[in-house]
């Protein structure tokens, strides 16, 4: 816990604002698969998960059929363990790994290299042991889990002795939890347990002793608090969720990118502004040597073209969205897709007038440059949009903050957990402020993470001062601490929530500034963040 806060009220619950966003559509309408010629099913199928960022992009700017060709073959020589010799061995083995998931990983259409289990099969290879479990199988908790016994859904349970640039003694869970096959690899131990929302079935040996409590556990699996916070279970004490978390992406491949001509719009140069969208970016730490950044999107619901609704249903839109970041030489780090759906219906993104999506991505520290394009399926109307990403070259030195990030609306999470948009590891989820507008009469919200304070280690106690005070564009001092706040210590970092009631503030251009001192460490770290208040009807 941390144990001073200056100018904070006691803790409180973080409840303002009274509307929370439509979430996007969990999915989206299968697609068949497109017809492509060799080449292209060569880049996106055969080698998908094993060619670097810099091959794909050589591979992509070449034209004729004989470059191609060459590549091709200079790409499985250099492979190739043994090339004195006229049998590629690692050529042969890569298509037995995508011939043996087809074969043993398709589910409901879905071809084998394509699944979970066949995108690990394909890039590390057969497991050194796989533990197999049938649907309501009993499971015999390991210490680390709490112990005890528990029925799971159909789970497979991979070992891997170990993966180069991942570590040693990897286990990977894949769960089918919609008993169809589809077996989804799993970030958390507590996503096979059929019984988890069973009262008093399955319960842990911690459990049965009276040190936690199933509501407990939930909490705790929820917002990735499994690292110590306060009434978190106890057998999670000593895990670190973020290596876990920073594990989990890495084990992650890049999805096949089907709006090529989305991508293709950034390659051009072309600057689009048919459909406008808006976007705001932060960090947190994930590891010591990456961050988590959402990179939030904002569409203006006036602009968008809605479908005329089928039988029963409400008018919707639907906008494909492309994105790429780009290191400041040009290449490709990481590139995403996404088809978003707004069904007009009286929800919060319309009372704010925007539909809000956001994507995380992990990234290691540098400045990117980030891509965005946004077609509207109805109107065909496209909208770019570009900015730069800016992540500090260290994320180890000293005493040290996140981003501030402004929100205009806080809510819990309700069982959504990281890497979940807009969900932090407090468990509650931050919809950040489109402009960091806010109009009068509103709350103000800011969410940040403390890193590497000191900790007392004979009481397990951090030693914290927190001072927020938001001053007007002449240096006037407004408002001297929050409303409300919560805050959380984890492993390694304190995370906290504050509101400010911004009741008769005039329009105008603010700055709220951010102290954190270390009492133990005796150092102190400061931000601070603009923010312009509007009149409440425009």
């Amino acid at each position: 816990m941390v144990n001073r806060l200056t100018r904070l009220l006691p803790i409180g619950l973080v409840f303002f604002g009274t509307v929370s966003f439509a979430s996007p559509s969990a999915g989206q309408d299968p697609q068949a698969e497109e017809k492509v010629d060799p080449f292209a099913q060569w880049l996106n199928r055969d080698v998908l998960y094993i060619i670097s960022p810099e091959e794909k992009a050589v591979f992509s700017k070449l034209t004729s059929s004989e470059e191609k060709e060459s590549f091709i073959e200079q790409f499985w020589r250099r492979r190739d363990p043994d090339p004195a010799t006229a049998f590629n061995e690692f050529k042969t083995e890569h298509y037995r790994r995508i011939a043996y998931s087809n074969e043993r990983f398709h589910s409901g259409g879905i071809p084998g290299w394509k699944s979970d289990r066949g995108r690990i099969y394909i890039a590390l290879g057969p497991p050194t042991s796989v533990d197999r479990y049938g649907a309501g199988q009993t499971y015999y908790r390991d210490i680390d889990e709490g112990g005890g016994t528990t029925a799971v859904y159909p789970m497979e349970k991979w070992y891997y002795n170990h993966v180069e640039n991942i570590g040693s003694g990897i286990e990977i869970e894949f769960v089918d939890k919609t008993m169809t096959g589809e077996y989804r690899m799993a970030l958390r131990p507590e996503e096979k347990d059929a019984l988890l929302y069973m009262d008093g079935a399955g319960l842990t040996l911690f459990e049965r002793m009276g040190l936690d409590t199933r509501a407990g556990r939930i909490r705790a699996m929820d917002p990735m608090r499994s690292v110590g916070g306060e009434f978190d279970a106890v057998h999670k004490h000593a895990e670190n969720p973020f290596l876990r978390l920073d594990r989990y992406f890495r084990l992650q491949q890049a999805p096949r990118i089907r709006f090529k001509d989305l991508k293709a719009a950034v390659a051009t140069n072309i600057t689009y502004d048919e459909l406008p969208i808006f976007a705001a970016n932060s960090y947190t730490r994930l590891t010591a040597e990456s961050f988590m950044v959402p990179v939030t999107v904002f569409l203006p619901l006036n602009e968008l073209a809605y479908e005329p609704p089928s039988a029963g249903a409400a008018p919707r839109a639907t906008v494909q969205l492309y994105g790429s970041v780009k290191s400041m030489a040009g290449r490709i780090v990481s590139e995403f897709e996404e088809t978003i759906y707004d069904d007009r219906r009286l929800s919060a993104t319309e009372v704010k007038g925007r539909k809000s999506f956001q994507k995380v991505l992990p990234l290691p520290p540098g400045i990117y440059k980030l891509d965005l394009i946004a077609k509207d399926l109805g109107s065909q109307k496209i909208g770019h949009l570009q900015q730069r990403l800016m992540l500090p070259v260290s994320v180890s030195e000293g005493l040290s903050l996140s981003s501030l990030v402004l929100s205009d609306t806080i809510v819990p999470a309700q069982g959504e957990t990281l890497p979940s948009p807009f969900v932090t590891v407090l468990g509650w989820k931050v919809y950040p402020a489109q402009g960091r507008r806010f109009h009068t009469g509103d709350r103000l919200g800011v969410y940040f993470e403390v890193y590497s304070f000191e900790v007392d280690q004979s009481r397990d106690l951090a030693d914290l001062d927190i001072s927020a005070i938001i001053v007007n564009s002449r240096g006037e001092e407004l408002i001297d601490g929050p409303a409300t706040h919560l805050f959380s210590r984890f492993s390694d970092r304190v995370a906290a929530a504050l509101v400010f009631p911004l009741e008769g503030i005039e329009s105008g251009d603010y700055t709220l500034l951010l102290e954190v001192e270390d009492k133990i460490q005796q150092r102190n770290v400061r931000d601070r963040v603009r923010f312009k208040v509007v009149p409440a009807d425009s």
